[in-house]
């Protein structure tokens, strides 16, 4: 079934929201799903539009587009909610609130419907129906391959999850997770190409995609819109698990200090290997995933030999994304222009390099926040790859070890996060303490690295060991460079940890 709908303009009027545009603009700009905080808004306007519900509330599904003022255009995906004010939801979900619509009956509020359970449940029965919901511009296609997979009930239970992320996640009912994507980006996806290749080919560590909504322009490339998945109860995500470690560590630390004890290894080992048994399974899984996507015979999938040119490529990009930041005019950056010379000569190292090994499509965007332990090992989510790159880019063939090099950044991240709830950075204790963060790290970094290595042994992945050591090296560092353009723009607390890494400390020998 299809259904249909007026012209934009008459969406836009008959719900009286043209007057809230820049109310839109400033809501839109303040989420991080937007990737753009740290923009100014040139112009707000409504692209695409349907009425999905009619009356108390009135449900409108719309693409907003914004322009921004260093020139940038995104269309956002912002279903639309009108209520009349003094409605509960006001109250329930103050984090969605837009602004308020007067009119002659008292006035109403403008919000973000995913915000709402009647436009998700609205969702969820076109996915049960496998219907196809026409918009002013668009149809966006509800697919499912098995609907009796999904919850059956057509208003099931909902809840939106409140971790910031680059979409809106939203569990409903008991055993299913959906996910809303927020940017419209045209073409093949990054998100549903590679769990349902990875399914296929059995790999039993990630969620399968149970059901999708796909929005399709009448002119254009498709987008992704929505992907449900299984809900993994009883599941702790890896970013979670390793927090927990490293408190118990940092209470160790602080009692072994107190009485003297500065033996760091010696403490970390006293926790038992309280994480590396779980960083070793997780090198295990994540060799696996990418054997499984080297063999992926999939369009778009198939592996790639790593030549002379990729090499010089890749050396250009990384010296590129460095020159870039180090553009801006932050006092922060000081330390790392010092480094400029000695960062950019290990980028050039690859040029060096005799070409061996694959490129293969790979998770992109891998770190411990995008793991899940449940109670038969590790479950990989989101493979939306980095937000701040484009579709082309998260789907291009690299080599399987700027996954690896996110993970062990993640390492680090994870060590210095959890100090920060014990010692202030500039304090005085912070680098005493930071030694036996470090020392978790490197433990663990090392049990997932060589987990990583054994697992891929026998394949043509990998070039050499020392070939290796020097592109994961470089990918290290290029993951850094953008964790401190991210940080700058997101979270200048934490911009010190990525800097630390590439200004010397964290350096470490090759395992």
């Amino acid at each position: 079934m299809t259904t249909q709908t007026a012209d934009v303009s008459t969406v836009v009027s008959e719900a009286g929201i043209a007057d809230a545009l820049p109310d839109i603009g400033r809501y839109i700009n303040k989420q991080r799903w937007s990737g753009a905080q740290d923009s100014d808004v040139r112009d707000v306007a409504v692209h695409d539009a349907a009425v999905l519900l009619q009356g108390d509330p009135t449900i409108i599904f719309s693409v907003t587009r914004v322009t921004y003022e260093d020139g940038r255009v995104r269309d956002y995906v912002l279903p639309l909610g009108v209520r009349r004010s003094g409605d509960p939801l006001a109250e329930r979900a103050p984090t969605f609130m837009i602004g308020s619509l007067a009119d002659e009956s008292g006035g109403r509020f403008l919000y973000d419907a995913l915000g709402d359970p009647a436009y998700v449940h609205y969702l969820w029965q076109a996915i049960l129906e496998q219907r196809d919901v026409r918009t002013a511009r668009a149809t966006l296609r509800c697919q499912s391959d098995d609907p009796s997979a999904l919850e059956t009930s057509d208003e099931p239970w909902v809840r939106v999850l409140t971790v910031e992320q680059s979409n809106t996640s939203i569990e409903v009912g008991e055993r299913t997770f959906l996910k809303h994507m927020r940017r419209i980006e045209p073409g093949p996806s990054q998100e549903l190409e590679v769990p349902k290749a990875l399914t296929a080919a059995g790999f039993k560590h990630v969620a399968p995609i149970l059901a999708d909504v796909v929005y399709q322009p009448d002119s254009g490339e498709e987008a992704p819109l929505v992907l449900v998945q299984p809900y993994l109860r009883n599941s702790s995500d890896g970013w979670a698990l390793a927090l927990t470690s490293l408190r118990d560590l940092y209470a160790d630390a602080e009692e072994a200090l107190a009485t003297g004890n500065r033996d760091v290894d010696e403490v970390v080992r006293g926790q038992g290997g309280a994480f590396e048994g779980e960083s070793q399974r997780l090198g295990n899984v994540i060799g696996e995933m990418h054997l499984a996507l080297a063999a992926a015979e999939v369009p778009g999938l198939r592996p790639a030999p790593v030549t002379a040119a990729v090499l010089n490529e890749w050396a250009d990009a990384m010296s590129a994304n460095l020159e870039q930041l180090l553009e801006q005019s932050s006092d922060v950056l000081e330390p790392l222009r010092a480094r400029r010379t000695a960062i950019l000569a290990e980028f050039d190292a690859l040029r060096e390099l005799e070409p061996a090994g694959l490129r293969i499509r790979v998770h992109g965007d891998l770190h411990l926040g995008q793991t899940l332990r449940i109670d038969s090992g590790w479950i990989l989510l989101d493979f939306e790859g980095e937000p701040n790159r484009t579709p082309a880019e998260r789907r291009a063939l690299t080599s399987p070890l700027r996954d690896v090099a996110g993970m062990l950044r993640s390492f680090d991240y994870a060590a210095a996060v959890a100090l920060t709830d014990r010692v202030m950075p500039d304090s005085a204790d912070w680098e005493g303490m930071m030694a036996f963060g470090d020392a978790w790290a490197a433990a663990n970094r090392r049990a997932f690295w060589n987990a990583y290595v054994v697992t891929v042994a026998e394949s043509e992945l990998l070039p050499a060991a020392r070939a290796a050591h020097v592109i994961r090296r470089a990918f290290e560092l290029q993951k850094a460079v953008y964790e401190v353009g991210y940080e700058l723009g997101h979270r200048p607390s934490w911009v010190s940890i990525p800097l630390r890494f590439l200004c010397g400390s964290g350096d470490e020998p090759a395992d």
